[in-house]
C-alpha cells in the first residue's frame, strides 16, 4: 500500500482501519468518495462503505474478497489480516472470538510484528499472568521459571512462567532488579475496550475453573466457599454491584498492606441469576 495509507496490521477494528483508510485517500485527492470505493469493489450499492464503517452492515465472505480488491492490498499478509479482523470483529461467541485473536496474533508473530495486543490480552486472561505478577512482589520470590511453576502447583509448566516474566516486562508492569532478578512498576496497563472485554471473559472462565478444583481438592482449612440465594427488585442489581465491588476493593486493600505475604490467593465474589430476567 502506498506510504500514506494506514497499515492494516496495526489495527485490532477493521471498521476503524476502513474509516483511517477512506480519510487518508480523502486527504490525497479530495475527488476520492464512497463511490469511488464501491466501484472499485464491485459492490454496487455507494452506501455500502459507508454503512459498514458506521457499524450497521456487516462483510460477508462474499462481499470481503471485494473490498480486499478496492483496498488494493499489495501483499497476501494485509489481505489475511484484513480477513481474520473482519472475523474477529464480527464474530458473537466469545470463544470463537478468542480463537481469531490468537490466529491474528501467530499471523503477526510470523511476520515479526509487535504482539503489545497479545501480551495486553494474556495479561488477563491466562490467570497466571496476575498471579506471576503478585509473586514478584513477595519477598520469597525467586527468577527462577521453575519455581514459578512449582508453586503455581504444576498448573503451568516453566515456558508458559518465562512467557509470563516476558509479557509482563513487555507491559513494564515489572523490571529487571540486581536483587530478585525482577520487582514490580508502578506501572498501568491500557487496553481497548472490546479486547478488556474478551480477556476479561477468558479470565473469569478459567478462575471458575480454578475454583471448582479447589473445591475438590483444597483442605476447608485453607480456603472459604460461601453462597446465599437472594430475591431482589432489579432495580437494586447497581447497589449491590456497588457494594461487592467495594467489598473486593476493601479486602485488597487489606491484604496490599500485609508486610511478610508469603502465598497468592484468588478471591472471587459472583452475583449472577438463578431465574430468567426480564429485559
Amino acid at each position: 500500500m502506498q506510504d500514506n495509507l494506514p497499515n492494516i496490521t496495526e489495527y485490532l477494528n477493521y471498521r476503524q482501519f476502513l474509516q483511517d483508510f477512506y480519510l487518508s485517500k480523502k486527504k490525497a485527492s479530495p475527488s476520492y468518495s464512497y463511490r469511488v470505493f464501491v466501484n472499485k469493489g464491485d459492490l454496487g450499492s455507494p452506501s455500502h462503505l459507508k454503512m459498514v464503517i458506521d457499524g450497521s452492515r456487516n462483510l460477508t465472505l462474499n462481499t470481503i474478497p471485494k473490498y480486499i480488491n478496492a483496498l488494493g492490498f499489495k501483499k497476501k499478509v494485509e489481505s489475511q489480516f484484513f480477513e481474520l479482523l473482519v472475523l474477529y470483529n464480527q464474530e458473537t461467541n466469545p470463544d470463537q472470538k478468542i480463537n481469531y485473536f490468537n490466529e491474528i496474533m501467530a499471523l503477526k508473530r510470523k511476520k515479526g510484528l509487535s504482539l503489545l495486543e497479545k501480551h495486553q490480552f494474556d495479561l488477563l486472561a491466562q490467570w497466571f499472568h496476575v498471579a506471576i505478577y503478585v509473586l514478584v512482589g513477595l519477598d520469597s520470590f525467586k527468577n527462577d521459571p521453575e519455581w514459578l511453576a512449582e508453586k503455581l502447583r504444576k498448573r503451568v509448566n516453566s515456558k508458559q512462567t518465562q512467557d509470563a516474566l516476558d509479557s509482563l516486562e513487555a507491559l513494564k508492569l515489572i523490571e529487571r532488579d540486581e536483587v530478585k532478578g525482577y520487582k514490580q512498576t508502578s506501572g498501568a496497563l491500557s487496553t481497548a475496550d472490546d479486547l478488556r472485554h474478551l480477556s476479561v471473559y477468558r479470565y473469569h472462565k478459567d478462575m471458575i475453573e480454578l475454583s471448582i478444583n479447589s473445591l475438590e481438592n483444597d483442605a476447608s482449612e485453607v480456603r472459604e466457599f460461601n453462597g446465599v440465594t437472594l430475591s431482589i427488585s432489579k432495580d437494586k442489581l447497581p447497589l449491590l454491584k456497588e457494594k461487592i465491588r467495594a467489598f473486593r476493593k476493601e479486602i485488597n486493600e487489606l491484604t496490599s498492606n500485609i508486610p511478610d505475604a508469603d502465598e497468592v490467593y484468588q478471591l472471587n465474589v459472583q452475583l449472577f441469576p438463578l431465574t430468567e430476567v426480564k429485559q
